[in-house]
C-alpha cells in the first residue's frame, strides 16, 4: 500500500484525521470533511448481508471504514478478509450511509483507516449530530449548514482529556462469521453460538520453552524492575506460539498510558520484544511504560522498542503482531 497520500486533498484529510485524535474542533473538522466523501467498507462473504465489523473483548463492536481502497486492502491482508482467489472485496458507499449503518446495527464505534498512522475512533454519540434530520435538511450543498452542525458537534465531541485516543479501547478478539442475515453487534457479547464472542483459552501451565507467561496477581502495580527501552528498529514476526493471555494482560498496562498509540509483539535479533508507537509530544513516561511492561512480562524478558522511523513502523505493522488497541484474532 502507498504510505504517502496520492493527492493534496487526501494529504489534507489525513492531517485532519491525525489531529482529530485530540478531540475538540480538530475532530469536528475531520468529521465534517469525512461527511463530504465516499468511504470503502468490507462486505461479509457472499450470502451474508452487511459489512464486516470488529469486536473487542468486552463485546464492544466497531465498523471499520476506509478513506481509500488501498487502506482497506492493507487492513484486509492483516485481518484475513481476502477472498478465496486472493482479491479484496470492497464496497464504496457515502459516509452518511456508513454512519447510518453503524447506528442501525448499534455499533459503538466507527474506526477510520484502522491500519494507518492517522487512524481515528469515532464514538456513536459523536456521529448523532451528523445524522439528525436537521443536519440532513441543512446539507443541500457541500458545506451547507456546516456552522450550525459544527456547533452541535462541539457539544457531543469528547474533550481532549476524554477523547478515546488509540489505545483507549481494548483490543478485539475474533467474532465467528455470522450466519446469513445476521450481524455481530455490540450486544452479542455472551454465549458461544455462531456470531458471539470466542475468548481465547488461557495457556496451560506447561507452556513450551520460550513462551511468554502471564504473571499472577494484579498488573496495575508499581513496577518491580527497570524496563529496557531500545531505539527504533525493524521488528520481525513473533515467535510461535503466541501467549494470548500475556497480550490480554498487557492491555490494561498500556491503556493506563494514553500516549501509547499502538503496540505490537515482534522479535529483534530473534528475541521477543514489544514495539511501541508513542505520541512524539508525550515521551516523558517512556521509561515508566517500559518498567510496567517488564513487570507484566516477568519472569520473561520483554524489552520495549520505541518505534519512530517510518520504515520501522511499516515493517512492524506488516511483520509483527499488532495487538493494541485493535486486533482481530
Amino acid at each position: 500500500m502507498r504510505d504517502a497520500p496520492h493527492d493534496r486533498q487526501t494529504a489534507a484529510l489525513y492531517r485532519l484525521l491525525s489531529e482529530a485524535a485530540h478531540g475538540g474542533q480538530a475532530k469536528v473538522d475531520a468529521l465534517l470533511a469525512l461527511m463530504q466523501r465516499t468511504l470503502f467498507v468490507a462486505p461479509w462473504p457472499a450470502g451474508t448481508e452487511g459489512y464486516r465489523t470488529l469486536v473487542n473483548s468486552q463485546g464492544i463492536a466497531a465498523l471499520p471504514v476506509f478513506t481509500e481502497r488501498e487502506q482497506l486492502e492493507a487492513a484486509a491482508r492483516r485481518y484475513g478478509w481476502l477472498a478465496a482467489d486472493g482479491s479484496v472485496p470492497a464496497i464504496e458507499i457515502g459516509a452518511r450511509q456508513a454512519f447510518h449503518y453503524a447506528r442501525a446495527q448499534t455499533l459503538a464505534f466507527v474506526v477510520v483507516d484502522i491500519a494507518a498512522e492517522h487512524g481515528l475512533e469515532v464514538a456513536r454519540e459523536e456521529l448523532e449530530p451528523l445524522l439528525s434530520p436537521a443536519a440532513r435538511r441543512e446539507s443541500s450543498g457541500p458545506f451547507a449548514g456546516a456552522g450550525r452542525i459544527s456547533s452541535t458537534l462541539m457539544s457531543k465531541v469528547r474533550p481532549h482529556t476524554q477523547t478515546p485516543t488509540p489505545g483507549s479501547i481494548e483490543s478485539p478478539i475474533r467474532a465467528a462469521t455470522p450466519p446469513p442475515g445476521s450481524l455481530p453487534s455490540a450486544r452479542s457479547a455472551t454465549g458461544s453460538s455462531p456470531g458471539t464472542i470466542a475468548r481465547p483459552p488461557t495457556p496451560a501451565s506447561g507452556s513450551s520453552p520460550g513462551t511468554l507467561r502471564r504473571p499472577s496477581g494484579s498488573l496495575l502495580v508499581a513496577p518491580t524492575e527497570p524496563g529496557t527501552v531500545l531505539a527504533s528498529a525493524k521488528l520481525g514476526a513473533p515467535v510461535a506460539p503466541i501467549d494470548e493471555a500475556l497480550l490480554e494482560a498487557l492491555e490494561p498496562v498500556l491503556r493506563a498510558f494514553p500516549e501509547v498509540e499502538w503496540a505490537c509483539l515482534g522479535t529483534l535479533d530473534r528475541d521477543p520484544v514489544i514495539g511501541l508507537r508513542v505520541d512524539s509530544r508525550m515521551r516523558q513516561r517512556v521509561e515508566e511504560i517500559a518498567s510496567h511492561v517488564a513487570t507484566a512480562a516477568s519472569p520473561a524478558t520483554l524489552p520495549v522498542v520505541l518505534l519512530d522511523d517510518p520504515q520501522d513502523m511499516r515493517a512492524a505493522r506488516a511483520d509483527a503482531l499488532v495487538f493494541y488497541p485493535w486486533r482481530r484474532r
